[in-house]
């Protein structure tokens, strides 16, 4: 089993070395439902801590983030998270990846987040699941996913992520909870 998760690891970061190297349009674009349905974890909070370091076979370097919770809308995660992106620097190695979402302590948002075959959390569908708080605690779409990266051929099939985009935190929870109460006992 555990040379199957490494194997999946290795696989997962070869892809998004050919995503980065032949541009190729790899990321869906997601739907709300696709999104709630694919992350393991959604949270608001802030962003407290960030460092880089290397995955635990010293092949590729993740930056990991913690964020203070606020508020859980999905999953039941303790009051602080780590997850992580691929890329960044250490002991001299930098490690650049197409569709790496950056974050910076302060940084107040929600984030959906899913776990990846290494065992770390990840944002889901790339910068589709960062949502920055405005001083009012209104949602706003961090996407900056262009045309190479995002596969528009494919339209997603449910509510356009736009109609998150001045949402509260408060009405964003009632529309997951509709959500996973409507799957639940579904084969997804």
């Amino acid at each position: 089993m555990r040379t199957a998760a490494r194997n999946l690891a290795y696989a997962f970061a070869v892809g998004v070395v050919l995503l980065q190297t032949a541009g190729a349009t790899l990321i869906p674009r997601l739907s709300f439902e696709q999104l709630t349905d694919a992350s393991d974890l959604i949270v608001s909070g802030r962003i407290t801590n960030t460092w880089a370091a290397w995955d635990p076979e010293h092949k590729y370097i993740w930056t990991h983030y913690n964020v203070t919770v606020s508020t859980s809308l999905k999953g039941a995660p303790g009051g602080v998270v780590e997850f992580a992106e691929p890329g960044g620097a250490v002991e001299g190695y930098t490690m650049s990846i197409g569709g790496g979402v950056p974050y910076s302590v302060g940084d107040n948002l929600v984030v959906f987040l899913s776990r990846m075959p290494n065992g770390y959390l990840r944002t889901t569908g790339s910068a589709q699941g960062k949502y920055g708080l405005d001083e009012r605690g209104r949602l706003h779409a961090q996407s900056s996913l262009g045309g190479d990266l995002v596969d528009a051929k494919i339209p997603p099939r449910g509510a356009s992520l736009q109609t998150l985009d001045g949402m509260s935190v408060t009405e964003l929870g009632q529309r997951i909870s509709a959500r996973v109460r409507a799957t639940q006992g579904k084969v997804q």
